[in-house]
């Protein structure tokens, strides 16, 4: 279990770090720095503890799966939280994530969607509802707060759907008594993403004729090393040695506890003070998402 809770607080200083990025340089290219560092991190890893965790068909998934959520998932996340902050970033991602990993597994792998996970999912929307509802009339009309909403949305879609894929991957790496850990799969799902950004960060830096942002001026490489080591480091490895001593269900439920940890967070770091609706909404969604993620 303490691997588990120490997932869901570094996901929640990730979340902190990452929006402190995000708004001082090009989220791309604050992206595509994050998981340089993650991938030497994590690649010097594999090769000492887990050299033979690679498969050739189950690590083509486990690439797909880093393009989906640490490529597209994150370039979308890191766009929310410059326009909205952490707070709501994280509970709109966490949710629409579960939601849509669920809705994945049950077209794709065939899982079951139980009558009580509907009500959940009520829940989940119910709460998501509440929580985005705006302090004032008109005040959440800006376009920058739909982008953030919007984006935040495309992020939980990703790491759905990146989820699935990995599943997917480890089906095919058990049914070839093929060992793929935690950070193997952590790596070779972050090297993808960092490739598929780099592919989009030449791309941009071409047609654009250098005109990226610079980010000398601000150099906020402590956040960027932060991020990197409470996310996808340090915080995809813990959530992988959680799943060593408990089931995923119950391992999820208290990583589901992240977005309610990131409250008082924001509030400190970002003077992101909540509303009572916005609070009771998030506690109410991350009920839904608890209970899901157990029902399954």
């Amino acid at each position: 279990m303490s691997f588990a809770i120490s997932t869901a607080i570094l996901f929640a200083f990730s979340a902190i770090c990452n929006t402190k990025v995000s708004r001082m340089m090009d989220q791309i290219t604050a992206n595509l720095i994050r998981l340089l560092i993650a991938t030497f991190i994590l690649g010097a890893m594999t090769l000492i503890i887990e050299p033979r965790s690679f498969h050739s068909d189950a690590s083509k998934w486990l690439i797909f799966s880093g393009i989906v959520g640490f490529g597209i998932g994150d370039i979308a996340l890191f766009i929310a939280l410059s326009k909205i902050g952490s707070r709501l970033t994280i509970l709109i991602n966490f949710c629409t994530a579960t939601l849509v990993g669920a809705l994945s597994d049950w077209i794709w792998l065939g899982d079951a969607i139980k009558a009580e996970t509907l009500i959940y999912i009520f829940c989940i929307l119910a709460g998501l509802s509440i929580a985005l509802y705006p302090k004032s009339l008109g005040s959440n009309n800006t376009n920058s707060y739909k982008i953030g909403i919007i984006a935040a949305t495309i992020a939980g879609f990703g790491q759905g759907i990146g989820a699935s894929i990995s599943r997917h991957a480890t089906i095919i790496a058990d049914y070839n008594e093929v060992t793929i850990g935690g950070i193997s799969q952590a790596f070779q799902r972050v090297f993808a993403g960092f490739i598929f950004l780099l592919i989009i960060f030449l791309i941009k830096k071409f047609t654009a004729r250098g005109e990226i942002r610079s980010t000398v001026a601000k150099k906020p490489i402590h956040w960027l090393i932060f991020a990197t080591l409470f996310g996808p480091v340090l915080g995809v490895s813990c959530f992988q040695a959680s799943l060593q001593t408990m089931t995923s269900g119950e391992s999820m439920a208290i990583v589901a506890t992240s977005p309610i940890i990131l409250i008082p967070l924001a509030f400190v770091f970002e003077k992101d003070k909540p509303t009572i609706l916005s609070f009771l909404g998030g506690i109410f969604a991350i009920i839904g998402v608890i209970g899901m993620v157990l029902s399954s």
